[in-house]
């Protein structure tokens, strides 16, 4: 009597070398609809968009006239990857957030891009959303070691 097995393998196009970091392209993190954070990884860059619009309290400008200061900065490949694994999990796992404020106040958008696939997360008028999770603090923690004297919705409450 024989027996015969067969067994099927999937492979993926990611490199099979146990660096799952090098698939995803790159990390957008969006904090309050005015600061944008855009970190690559292929290289070491990042760049940070911040949007200058007026306040609550002033007639909202003309799109020509948004102010928009750009700064380049840059992350360790172990920032890289802890902010990343933050994000899918802040993405996979959201937490159900019991108080909300009104404006939008505490908006926090992530998009991670493979190519072509993106997986997003947003989290909106939740007062401060630094503090909506501990994934979340650490995040604000890592992004404000590389980006300082920026507004990244930390102290919104």
């Amino acid at each position: 009597m024989c027996c015969v097995f067969l067994r099927c393998t999937f492979k993926s196009n990611s490199t099979n070398d146990g660096d799952r970091s090098k698939e995803w392209n790159t990390l957008t993190v969006i904090s309050e609809g005015s600061t944008i954070v855009k970190i690559n990884n292929d290289n070491d860059s990042a760049f940070v968009n911040v949007f200058h619009r007026g306040s609550l309290f002033s007639p909202l400008p003309k799109k020509s006239e948004v102010k928009i200061d750009t700064i380049k900065t840059t992350f360790s490949k172990s920032e890289k990857d802890s902010l990343v694994l933050l994000a899918k999990e802040i993405i996979s796992n959201p937490v159900i957030v019991k108080v909300s404020c009104t404006e939008y106040i505490g908006h926090l958008e992530l998009i991670i891009n493979y190519g072509a696939f993106e997986q997003k997360g947003e989290y909106s008028s939740v007062c401060d959303w630094t503090k909506v999770s501990d994934k979340t603090l650490k995040l604000h923690e890592i992004l404000k070691r590389r980006i300082k004297g920026v507004y990244l919705g930390e102290g919104n409450q």
